[in-house]
């Protein structure tokens, strides 16, 4: 008998254990995901599309932070957001051009410090550098510039025909220079070369924004949660004021379904508004547990809004401490911000990632400066050194890890540090 003959179909029993979630959950899950515009926006469409849904708007004042539309023409915010949902990028990606589309001026300029925005949210320095970059990817070309010289740089640099003189000009920032023609005597390039420069530089957009709606398009973040601290006392609370109020008109729905047959469209209107109110309903208590438990995890930084103060915390651990899956927590923290101390910032910082095991990112950069402030400038300590000091403390970190915080911090290393001798 070959060996082909011998080899035969036999029949094997094989027990598989599935999870399938039920159409409740689902939309529960979904609904807990949203941020609070997100909520909002699935409310006014249920109210659109269902005849017996209507709207109460909230009474309370905006205070804080989400985009209104203009009543005409083009918004600069959704056309780059539209934009960003469209494109590839992961999702940390998106997340954090967001947040910088948001921070643009109304000429489409990004004038703000990339490390203050690091300090305020869940993204580092370099992926907000990242971000910045793929922002001023986007279309209109030149926006997210810091500066004029930058904005148009980016332009001219679009331009495969755009004239050399006036590209090197904006390289080397001479753009005062070219806009005085005073200096033009001390430049290197003929008057001739610098007219034609500057005729090409003024086909240019200063203002990437000029075309699109920014004035009257304010940004209003709602906070989920308020943490107020009251006589030494730490108390949080879910903010609810802009969120309006889904009604139901029973009447209508009675009297339309007692003249029509078709009870299975009455049925599934109804249906559809207690799915989401009840889903609303989850949410809102999900956010509140998750809330009080991570308030009183993260207590001292709070109270003290220091970020060395953050303790590491994961998703299993919160998962574990609230009885949920680590998927539900995720979905919790996702999009949400916390109001504290007259700031608002994202939940996602009350989850820092753990560096060891009792000390956060932030808290090992805070320690490794004041560690390195307080060195012998004429002996400062290498990165071998730090590690044997950190291990002291029973931290233990690794010569790369040490030296992938010190760039972080801007901080050179020992052979740079060390202090010349004088004369």
């Amino acid at each position: 008998m070959t060996r082909l003959q011998k080899m035969v179909l036999k029949p094997k029993e094989q027990l598989v254990t599935r999870l399938f979630l039920s159409p409740k959950l689902k939309q529960n899950l979904t609904v807990l995901s949203y941020s609070t515009y997100d909520l909002i926006n699935a409310m006014k469409e249920l109210s659109l599309s269902n005849p017996f849904v209507s709207l109460r708007e909230p009474k309370g004042e905006m205070q804080n932070l989400e985009w209104l539309r203009a009543p005409e023409g083009e918004n600069l915010i959704d056309h780059l957001l539209m934009q960003v949902n469209l494109s590839d990028w992961h999702n940390w990606e998106k997340s954090a051009v967001k947040v910088l589309i948001y921070l643009l001026d109304k000429d489409g300029y990004l004038r703000v410090d990339l490390a203050k925005i690091a300090e305020q949210t869940e993204f580092s320095l370099e992926k907000l550098t990242r971000a910045k970059d793929l922002l001023q990817s986007l279309d209109p070309c030149g926006i997210g510039a810091a500066d004029l010289t930058e904005c148009l740089l980016q332009q001219a640099m679009q331009k495969a025909d755009f004239n050399p003189v006036a590209l090197e000009i904006l390289l080397d920032n001479q753009l005062e220079m070219l806009a005085d023609p005073k200096q033009w005597p001390n430049s290197k390039f003929s008057i001739s070369e610098l007219n034609d420069a500057l005729a090409s530089i003024q086909t240019l957009d200063p203002t990437p924004a000029s075309d699109y709606v920014v004035e009257n398009n304010i940004q209003y973040l709602f906070p989920d949660l308020i943490y107020r601290i009251t006589d030494g006392r730490l108390t949080v609370e879910s903010y609810q004021t802009q969120i309006p109020e889904m009604v139901f008109d029973e009447k209508a729905y009675h009297e339309l379904k007692e003249q029509s047959d078709e009870n299975k469209y009455f049925s599934e209107q109804k249906q559809h508004y207690l799915e989401l109110k009840n889903a609303i309903v989850e949410r809102q208590k999900t956010i509140m547990r998750l809330g009080k438990y991570v308030g009183k995890f993260q207590r001292n930084f709070l109270t003290t809004m220091q970020r060395r103060e953050l303790k590491p915390l994961g998703l299993k651990e919160a998962a574990q401490a609230l009885g949920l899956a680590p998927s539900t927590i995720s979905r919790a923290i996702k999009d949400k911000y916390i109001q504290c101390q007259n700031k608002i910032f994202s939940l996602k910082m009350l989850f820092p990632r753990e560096v060891t095991t009792d000390l956060s990112q932030a808290r090992i950069e805070y320690d490794l400066q004041q560690i390195i402030k307080k060195e012998d400038a004429r002996a400062p300590l290498s990165d071998q050194q730090l590690v044997e000091i950190f291990a002291k403390h029973d931290v233990t970190l690794s010569r790369r890890v040490i030296a992938k915080y010190r760039k972080k911090l801007n901080i050179p290393n020992s052979y740079s540090r060390k202090a010349k001798p004088t004369d």
